[in-house]
């Protein structure tokens, strides 16, 4: 064999040899599992979940077998969450076991992860088909799957909300406290103006705050904030939702407090009729509110109870989505199917977690279940209630930028409503902060009604 015959010979081998490396790293890289599983999210509720009902989970060591759980926890507020997520996810590590592997999401901001294909990783790369969602709330799997029709997230929970009333204050004010009479009394925003008028001679406040009605309004409305062609819209039931609050403030029908203010939280020992909310909203925040003597009034545990109120609605709610460079895909895709798709698991969750799971058939089994009742709740078991409302909830208005669009809109007709600034002034604060905090939006053609009149504004 001549030199150059051997120089090529060796060549050739070379080359063989770096393709096989680097098969071998694409193969380790990729389908071998990491020994960090890097779990994204904003508290430690699903950690909580985890510990509770994922065996393979220990708590205290933070192992999954030989992987270590890392996790991330960062703030929700001022979008604190959604930009320390967005730069992780953006990152090209070359030690894989830097990268996300599990992220969560919730409603306000899901269909930005959900179309957004660089950063998240399709269901059915990780084994989990449509058909195993099959008994999952349709909403749920809407909000989760990209404009190509693939499933990107899959949730534990659904988060349909129905009207959580004082017992005694029906009883003393309407006569009643049996949930399908007290329905007969708000049953339409008209019927509820009405009740909040007759709470109102009777001593009582029907809401403990400004935006308790906002969401049931908002999950009325037919067309997202942005529509298509890049037009800012603003919906007549969001309008209705303004003159309807403003009005309740003008004649005192609720408290001027916000969402989750310490004033707020009050009213759930104070003289405050309804809140709106989903199950978590029981689970979290009244159960553990109608019990803190820290807040003063009076303990409400036992006094209240559930019915539909004007609208079907929904608030929240938390996505599992894996990572698109998760090198844990069996992992991850375990947990998904352990935490949100096996029927023991749920039903546990249902039953002693007071977790309105993502199963129409488990929950139409508790539903129909009279044995079944919260202490909470009287008894009552609200799962029949909060089913209808699942089953009418569609999510055709739900954008990427609503979780900004909200607390804008919340800022800024809180001052309205206090008198501090006109309608229009209002309107033209709102859009002037979207298009801050999303200067993608700057340009966009908004019109707005005020009192009496229509206005446009194209920045």
């Amino acid at each position: 064999m001549d030199i150059m015959a051997k120089h090529k010979k060796y060549t050739l081998m070379t080359v063989v040899l770096l393709l096989i490396c680097a098969c071998g790293f694409y193969v380790y890289k990729n389908f071998m599992p990491g020994r960090i599983l890097n779990i994204y999210c904003w508290d430690n509720s699903f950690r909580e979940l985890l510990a509770k009902h994922y065996p393979a989970y220990n708590p205290e060591t933070e192992m999954i077998g030989n992987v270590k759980v890392r996790w991330v926890v960062v703030p929700y507020t001022n979008h604190v969450y959604q930009h320390t997520l967005d730069k992780a996810l953006q990152m090209d590590n070359l030690n894989s076991n830097d990268n996300v592997d599990i992220f969560l999401t919730e409603s306000d901001y899901i269909r930005k992860y959900a179309e957004a294909e660089d950063v998240s990783m399709a269901l059915d790369k990780l084994g989990i088909e449509e058909k195993d969602l099959r008994d999952a709330f349709v909403y749920t799997r809407d909000l989760a799957t990209d404009s190509n029709g693939r499933l990107r997230g899959v949730s534990w929970q659904a988060a349909p909300s129905v009207m959580i009333y004082r017992r005694d204050i029906a009883k003393r004010v309407l006569g009643s406290d049996e949930p399908a009479v007290v329905q007969k009394h708000v049953q339409t925003w008209e019927a509820f103006e009405k009740t909040a008028a007759l709470m109102k001679q009777a001593g009582y406040h029907i809401l403990p705050g400004y935006m308790d009605t906002y969401r049931v309004y908002w999950a009325g409305v037919e067309k997202p904030w942005i529509a298509p062609e890049g037009y800012f819209v603003i919906d007549p039931h969001m309008e209705e939702w303004i003159r309807q609050t403003q009005r309740f403030e003008a004649k005192g029908y609720n408290y001027p407090y916000g969402l989750w203010e310490t004033n707020w939280n009050r009213q759930v020992r104070g003289d405050s009729f309804c809140y709106f909310g989903p199950a978590w909203l029981i689970k979290y925040a009244l159960i553990p509110l109608s019990r803190d003597e820290n807040l003063g009034g009076t303990d409400t545990y036992g006094k209240w109870g559930v019915c539909h109120g004007p609208e079907a609605s929904f608030w929240g709610g938390t996505w599992i989505f894996a990572g698109s460079k998760t090198d844990n895909q069996e992992l991850v895709a375990d947990i998904m199917r352990t935490i949100c798709l096996d029927k023991q698991v749920l039903t546990e969750m249902a039953k002693t977690d007071a977790e309105f799971v993502n199963d129409r058939q488990i929950m139409s089994r508790l539903a129909a279940d009279k044995s079944y009742g919260m202490d909470f709740l009287a008894g009552q078991n609200p799962y029949g209630i909060m089913m209808d409302a699942a089953q009418s909830i569609h999510v055709s208005q739900i954008s990427s930028y609503d979780q900004g669009i909200h607390e804008t809109f919340h800022n800024c007709f809180r001052i309205y409503f206090d008198g501090r600034l006109s309608r229009e002034g209002a309107w033209q604060k709102f859009m002037a902060n979207v298009w801050h905090i999303y200067p993608e939006l700057q340009g966009a053609f908004f019109s707005y009604k005020t009192d009496g009149a229509e206005g446009e504004m194209d920045y």
